[in-house]
């Protein structure tokens, strides 16, 4: 055999293994999903909140104008019917409240069916009534809402602050919600979202009680109302970013 032959069997033979397969990723667990959801759901809900709020904002806008619409009680109408009742009250005390830039005119007036309020009237009204004299009142659900005598008329204020201060935190929160949802990073959104709900809330029921006071048609409150809203959430989305 020649010396540089090699043996048959002490040949290497070459290796057929195939390279093994990637191992697949890790599925993400449930707490993966939820956290993944998080997001997606807190700007759901913080838009169904808001929604609520504005519809509780349409519905106290529509009360607290609804006595300028609402026919005058029949004769026979039955208590508690959706009509204005005529009443008469009696003047007990007048007084005159003055503060830093004006003078209030306040009248205490007794009335047959329910408890003696003060109400604010004009200077006019004010000093062509004496102690004694008979006003009319016009009452919706219970609520004074207008006084005259002999031509002077006024309009006691009922402006329901609770029930603003309601949907504002409705509203306010839904907003802060929505961004933080969208945008934001949830650890930080959750450590600030306490401040800037409290002053959406704050800014939203300032806004709103000016709305209702000044009592434009809805056609024309409502648009006003949202636009503000979306000009609130482009400025509190400019917040975030810049943190």
């Amino acid at each position: 055999m020649p010396e540089d032959s090699v043996p048959l069997q002490d040949a290497q033979p070459k290796s057929t293994s195939r390279p093994r397969p990637p191992s697949p990723k890790p599925r993400p667990g449930l707490g993966g999903l939820l956290r993944a959801a998080l997001p997606a759901a807190l700007a759901v809900l913080g838009l169904a909140l808001t929604i609520l709020g504005f519809v509780r904002f349409t519905d106290t806008f529509e009360q607290t104008r609804a006595y300028r619409a609402t026919p005058t009680c029949a004769a026979d109408a039955k208590p508690g019917a959706d009509c204005v009742t005529l009443e008469s009250g009696r003047v007990t005390k007048k007084e005159e409240e003055a503060g830093s830039d004006s003078t209030d005119y306040m009248l205490t007036v007794s009335r047959e069916t329910a408890p003696t309020g003060r109400y604010a009237v004009g200077k006019a009204f004010y000093e062509d009534v004496d102690a004694g004299t008979t006003v009319e009142l016009r009452i919706l659900h219970g609520k004074v809402f207008e006084l005259s005598f002999q031509g002077h008329r006024s309009r006691p204020e009922n402006t329901p602050y609770l029930t603003i201060f309601e949907f504002s935190g409705l509203i306010g929160v839904g907003m802060i919600m929505i961004i933080g949802g969208l945008f934001g990073d949830l650890e930080f959104m959750l450590f600030i979202s306490l401040g800037y709900s409290a002053g959406a809330t704050l800014l939203t029921a300032f806004g709103s009680l000016l709305l209702i006071s000044l009592q434009w048609p809805l056609l024309v409150t409502l648009p006003i109302a949202v636009t503000c809203w979306l000009i609130a959430a482009a400025i509190s989305h400019s917040a975030f970013k810049e943190f």
